[in-house]
C-alpha cells in the first residue's frame, strides 16, 4: 500500500472503515462515493477496490462490481475475503460455477473460516443444490460450529427437507442468547416463524415474527411516503405525460414485473423466464438508481415535477442504452433474449420515468389477498438496512398497501404502456390460461416449457426461492385463516384506508 506515511496509512484505513460503516447502516450511495473516492486516491490498493466491489453490489451494479472485486483479487490474490466477494457477486449475476469457484478459493485460503462455507452452502441453496448445501452445513454444525448465520441457514435447509422441528431445536437456543447486535437475533427469530409456521404452529409462528420485528429497529414515515407519493402524481400526470421528453429506445425487450412483496411476482417472472425466448434477471435496481440521478430532488427549490420536465431526450437515449446493457450482460453468455424481465417489486412508484426510457417495455402488475399479502410479508425478514419496513407493522403495512393500489390506479390512467394486472390466485386456479395472458401480453408465443417453470434452472434470490422450485400449488390460498386470531389491527388499519379485505 503506498500511503507515503503511517498517518497516511491510519487515515486511509480510517477511511476504509468509515465506508464500511456506511455499507452497514444502508447508507448506500455514500459508501459509493467514498469508496469511489478512495479507488481514485489509492488505485493500487487492493482494499480500495474491495470496497468499491462491496459498495457496487449492495447497489445491484453486479457487472461493475465483478470488476472491482477482480481487480482488488489481481492486486492481492491471497485476501480470502476478496474472493469470497467475488463469490457472492458471481451467484447474483447467476453464474453457480463462478461462484462456487470464487468460494472454493476463499476456503483454501482460510479453511479455518467457516464464514466461506456458509456463503458457499447459502449460494447452493438458492440455486437449487439444496442437498450439497446441508452437508456443507451439517458437517459444520456436527462439528460445533454455532455461529447465528450457520444454524440459521442450517436450520432453514432442515425445514425444507422436512425435519422443521428439528430446525426449530437447533435454532431457538441461540436465538434466545444475547447477542450485542439485535439485527442478527432478529433475523434469528424471523428464521424460526418460517420453521413454526411450517409446523403448523401457527400462534408461535406470529409470536416469533413479531418478537423479530421488534428487534429489527426498522421504521416507516407515512407522512414522507405521502408527499413523494404526491410528487410523483405532480410530476407524471395527466397535464405532464404527453409533454415529456421519450427516449429514441424503440426496445420491448425489458418486461417490469412489480407490486407488493408475496404477491406472485417471482412465480410470474420464473413463468416467463422459462420461456426459451425469456430470461429473468431477478430484482435489478437499474431504473431506481436512474430515478435518483435524474428526478430526485436534492433541495428544497428543486421540484421533482421539474426536473422530469427538464429531461432531454439524448439524456434519456444515454440512461436506456445502459440500463438496457446491463439487463443484457444478466442473461448468461451467448443468449440473445427477446424479452428480460425486472422484478423489482417497488418500480410501480416509477412507471412514468420507466415510460420516458422505455416506451416499449411491457408492465405486470401483481396482486394477492390483501391478508395474504400481509401475512405472508409479516412471517417474513427482508435484507437490508430498512429494506420493505412497512412489512413489520400492520398499520404501516396497511396505509403502503393502500398507497401502492392509488400508484397503480394513477399510473394505469397516465400512461401508455402496456400493463396487465394479474392475480395470484388466478395463476394458481389456471395456470395454462394466466401463463397464455401472460405470454400475449409480451409479445411471445406460447411455450409448454413454461407451464414446467419449477424445472428452469437458475438463481432465485427471494424469499420465494423454495415455491419456485415446485410445481404449482393451491396451498398458499387464504392462508391467513391460519392466523385470523392475530389479524384484527391489520383489518382495521386496511379498513380505515377503505381496502375490502373480503
Amino acid at each position: 500500500m503506498r500511503t507515503g506515511n503511517s498517518a497516511g496509512q491510519n487515515k486511509t484505513f480510517d477511511e476504509f472503515r468509515r465506508i464500511e460503516q456506511l455499507q452497514n447502516a444502508g447508507q448506500r450511495d455514500l459508501a459509493l462515493e467514498g469508496s469511489v473516492a478512495l479507488v481514485s486516491k489509492q488505485s493500487s490498493w487492493p482494499y480500495a477496490h474491495y470496497s468499491l466491489a462491496t459498495s457496487l453490489a449492495n447497489l445491484g451494479r453486479f457487472e461493475e462490481a465483478r470488476r472491482a472485486a477482480r481487480k482488488a483479487i489481481s492486486l492481492k490474490d491471497s485476501a480470502a475475503p476478496f474472493h469470497a466477494k467475488l463469490g457472492e457477486i458471481l451467484h447474483r449475476l447467476d453464474d453457480t460455477d463462478g461462484a462456487r469457484n470464487a468460494f472454493g478459493r476463499a476456503i483454501e485460503l482460510e479453511p479455518h473460516e467457516s464464514s466461506h462455507k456458509v456463503s458457499l452452502a447459502w449460494a447452493l441453496r438458492l440455486s437449487g443444490f439444496t442437498d450439497e448445501a446441508f452437508e456443507i452445513l451439517d458437517t459444520l454444525y456436527q462439528g460445533g460450529e454455532r455461529g447465528h448465520r450457520c444454524v440459521r441457514t442450517y436450520a432453514g435447509l432442515l425445514g425444507q427437507r422436512g425435519e422443521a422441528e428439528r430446525g426449530i431445536e437447533v435454532l431457538r437456543p441461540i436465538a434466545e442468547e444475547a447477542h450485542p447486535d439485535p439485527k442478527m437475533l432478529s433475523a434469528d427469530w424471523y428464521a424460526l416463524s418460517k420453521l413454526y409456521d411450517q409446523t403448523g404452529q401457527y400462534d408461535e409462528a406470529f409470536e416469533a415474527a413479531t418478537r423479530g420485528a421488534e428487534l429489527s429497529g426498522k421504521t416507516y414515515d407515512p407522512e414522507m411516503r405521502e408527499r413523494v407519493f404526491h410528487d410523483r402524481l405532480e410530476a407524471w400526470s395527466e397535464e405532464t405525460m404527453p409533454k415529456l421528453a421519450r427516449s429514441r429506445s424503440n426496445s420491448d425487450k425489458p418486461v417490469f414485473i412489480v407490486g407488493m412483496p408475496r404477491s406472485g411476482t417471482t412465480l410470474v417472472e420464473q413463468i416467463i423466464a422459462a420461456h426459451p425466448e425469456a430470461y429473468g434477471a431477478g430484482e435489478l435496481i437499474n431504473v431506481f438508481t436512474a430515478a435518483h440521478e435524474l428526478v430526485t430532488p436534492t433541495d428544497f427549490e428543486t421540484s421533482m415535477r421539474s426536473l422530469a420536465e427538464g429531461l432531454k431526450t439524448a439524456t434519456l437515449d444515454r440512461t436506456a442504452r445502459r440500463i438496457l446493457k446491463n439487463m443484457e450482460k444478466q442473461a448468461p453468455s451467448g443468449s440473445k433474449p427477446a424479452r428480460i424481465c425486472d422484478k423489482l417489486l417497488l418500480n410501480f412508484q416509477h412507471l412514468g420515468f420507466i415510460e420516458q426510457l422505455f416506451p416499449n417495455a411491457s408492465v405486470i402488475v401483481c396482486s394477492r389477498h390483501p391478508l395474504d399479502t400481509f401475512i405472508s410479508s409479516y412471517l417474513l425478514d427482508f435484507e437490508g438496512a430498512n429494506s420493505h419496513a412497512y412489512t413489520y407493522n400492520a398499520k404501516w403495512f396497511a396505509h403502503f398497501y393502500a398507497l401502492h393500489l392509488r400508484y397503480i390506479e394513477h399510473y394505469k390512467r397516465v400512461c401508455s404502456l402496456p400493463i396487465l394486472e394479474v392475480r395470484y390466485e388466478d395463476i394458481v386456479q389456471d395456470q395454462r390460461a394466466q401463463t397464455e395472458r401472460l405470454l400475449e401480453h409480451i409479445g411471445l408465443a406460447f411455450d409448454e416449457a413454461c407451464l414446467r417453470f419449477h424445472e428452469h434452472e437458475r438463481a432465485v434470490i427471494t424469499a420465494s426461492t423454495d415455491q419456485v422450485r415446485q410445481k404449482m400449488y393451491t396451498k398458499a390460498m387464504r392462508r391467513f385463516e391460519h392466523y385470523e386470531a392475530h389479524l384484527g389491527p391489520v383489518r382495521s388499519a386496511l379498513a380505515a384506508q377503505g381496502v375490502d379485505c373480503d
